[in-house]
């Protein structure tokens, strides 16, 4: 009887000390190829990689959670979920998040794209006060980065939880003159030679920022972002990480290579 008591109670141990183990992260669902997208029905990405290569060495379980992002972002400030993944900085975000530099996962930069039958009336040098008089769609608590964020000036409509088939829809409809966002996107729902065809990417972009893995202050995580912090960091200078960028910059250069056909 003592033996089965023990044995019940070292079960109950381990099912608590698994469950201590394993983190939540929530995350945008859009598909943002290369970084985070589904393939297959299956969640993965150079951010998605790396966060499970990190849990890894940490011992820790990631379960991800995928929910529009509007939604997701205020479940995570609720204290929610454990982590959010490809959150930028802001002051307000800062309140409830923790961002630390080592948790950086990418940097990005984002670009004015309007229709190729434009081009000769829209001009854009990256001065943002040449975009004043156009109609710019961007998503509802999205952030692309200074000076952009910061151009009051600008006409930007917010859509709720766009993706990129919403945004060029809007675009082709003509309902907003520009949107926000890189070749990368649009092939999301365009092939190569349409996008030539279609669109109009400037050179100049609107804005660059970085990408965080961040936790979440309400469940007082500080010491898990640490952690993550110096392992991102040593992962970062490995060749692993090497192998993973060039992995996917094949997988990127095979995606391009269909979408021409």
């Amino acid at each position: 009887m003592k033996n089965l008591i023990f044995v019940c109670c070292l079960y109950i141990f381990c099912l608590t000390l698994h469950a201590e183990e394993t983190i939540t992260i929530v995350r945008g669902n859009g598909n943002y190829f290369p970084l985070e997208y589904l393939e297959n029905g299956k969640l993965t990405g150079i951010h998605i990689e790396l966060i499970q290569t990190v849990a890894d060495e940490l011992g820790l379980t990631v379960k991800f959670e995928s929910l529009p992002w509007t939604r997701g972002l205020l479940y995570f400030k609720r204290g929610k979920f454990d982590a959010m993944s490809h959150v930028s900085l802001t002051e307000d975000r800062e309140t409830f998040a923790h961002f630390l530099p080592g948790n950086i996962i990418s940097s990005v930069k984002t670009y004015p794209i309007i229709l190729s039958g434009r081009k000769n009336e829209i001009a854009f040098d990256g001065n943002l006060t040449s975009l004043a008089p156009y109609r710019i769609a961007v998503g509802k608590d999205y952030k692309y980065g200074n000076p952009f964020d910061s151009a009051s000036f600008l006409l930007k409509h917010e859509i709720p939880s766009p993706s990129q088939a919403v945004l060029t829809n809007l675009l082709n409809l003509e309902r907003v003159d520009v949107i926000i966002g890189s070749k990368r996107n649009l092939l999301q729902v365009h092939t190569e030679s349409e996008i030539d065809k279609l669109y109009h990417i400037f050179e100049q972009p609107v804005a660059s920022d970085n990408s965080y893995l961040v936790f979440s202050k309400v469940k007082n995580n500080l010491a898990l972002a640490q952690k993550f912090s110096v392992a991102i960091n040593n992962y970062r200078s490995s060749q692993a990480y090497n192998e993973l960028l060039k992995k996917y910059k094949n997988k990127e250069h095979q995606h391009n290579k269909k979408s021409s056909n």
